[in-house]
């Protein structure tokens, strides 16, 4: 796979060096794409103004948090990001796909996209195990949205590959022929459509997850480098359709364990065995950081359906991150939902911001 690099690698001078504390944040910049281009419909265009807008906004963003590594997506206008991350001192900036142009200025498709204030060291796009899907019933399976792997040197981490999803939205995006639907009223046509259609993208998405993990374990097998995987999952992490995701040992069966040469392993060793390949969600691990416990918590949602607010937009790390590994090497210090433009907005502030709530999280390296 080809690599995007905006800049030759550059060696991270004394200060940086001395780093013991970083950020990661995960934002969705909602249909970003600078005019006089039109996403998905051609209506639909920025003025300058409002272009303007959004530029400053998600600016003043990167400015008052200052994260050090930055997944995003929802891109349009890649040169664009790529040259606001650039002034704000992002030295790395990659890519791994195009969105798709119509007419020469209808964009559909965003991509994913990541900068860093790290070295990245190389990039590639996810390929899906083909055996597998077709394993799992699935023909000429493709994400729906490319996924981005990028290997950023980390201050005492060393190489962590960092992963940039956009999983499938839960959009009912079935077509069906009329004749599929006759002898249903409109009413029941409309439901069976959604229910079918809702249930395609549930089975895109939660094949998406599954087949990315595993190229994640292949990975991470190959390498031994940390991992993060972050960005917008259209879904709750305790969702069935995410399931992969959370995988524990309690969900493998013990005849399976003891077909294999665990079995010859103590409990403690099995248990740290699977927590290697396991992936932990960042506010769990700030959560457990400050000693207390989830249920004491209410989480703050990241994107909202009318009233109805939900976690959509997630950071999950490596055991590299989780204190509860002897062999940790940092810990998560600081969790933030910004969702101040969704709770409280400002018109003159936030009206082009975005439909989500970036989250970031502080990454502390342990003594």
């Amino acid at each position: 796979m080809t690599s995007h690099h905006s800049f030759s690698l550059i060696k991270l001078d004394t200060e940086s060096e001395k780093t013991i504390q970083f950020k990661i944040a995960s934002i969705n910049l909602f249909n970003y794409l600078s005019p006089p281009n039109a996403y998905y419909d051609f209506e639909n265009i920025y003025s300058q103004e409002q272009w303007q807008k959004k530029q400053l906004w998600f600016s003043g963003l990167l400015k008052e948090q200052q994260p050090d590594i930055v997944g995003f997506q929802e891109v349009f206008s890649i040169n664009d990001l790529k040259v606001l991350c650039e002034n704000l001192g992002y030295k790395y900036f990659a890519f791994i796909d195009e969105p798709n142009i119509e007419n020469d200025f209808i964009y559909s498709s965003p991509v994913v996209a990541i900068a860093s204030k790290f070295p990245i060291m190389n990039t590639q796009s996810v390929t899906a195990s083909n055996e597998l899907a077709v394993n799992m019933g699935l023909k000429n399976f493709d994400f729906s949205r490319k996924v981005l792997r990028a290997t950023i040197e980390l201050p005492t981490i060393g190489l962590c590959d960092c992963y940039v999803v956009h999983l499938k939205s839960k959009r009912a995006d079935l077509t069906c022929e009329q004749g599929n639907l006759e002898g249903l009223s409109t009413s029941a046509a409309l439901l069976a459509k959604q229910a079918l259609g809702r249930w395609q993208s549930d089975m895109q998405r939660g094949s998406e997850v599954s087949l990315l993990f595993h190229a994640m374990l292949q990975r991470r097998d190959n390498t031994n480098n940390a991992m993060m995987l972050m960005g917008d999952f259209n879904d709750t992490l305790d969702s069935a359709i995410l399931n992969a995701l959370n995988v524990q040992r309690s969900d493998i069966h013990n005849a399976d364990i003891k077909m294999t040469d665990l079995s010859r392993l103590p409990d403690y060793a099995i248990d740290k065995s699977f927590s290697y390949y396991q992936l932990c969600d960042a506010y769990a691990l700030y959560i457990k950081s400050q000693n207390k416990t989830a249920n004491s918590q209410v989480r703050a949602p990241s994107h909202y359906f009318g009233t109805k607010g939900s976690v959509l937009d997630y950071i999950l790390l490596s055991n590299e991150f989780n204190t509860d590994n002897s062999a940790s090497l940092a810990e998560v210090s600081s969790y933030i939902t910004y969702d101040r433009h969704l709770i409280n907005p400002e018109y003159d502030i936030d009206s082009h911001s975005t439909d989500h709530a970036p989250v970031i999280a502080s990454i502390k390296i342990r003594d």
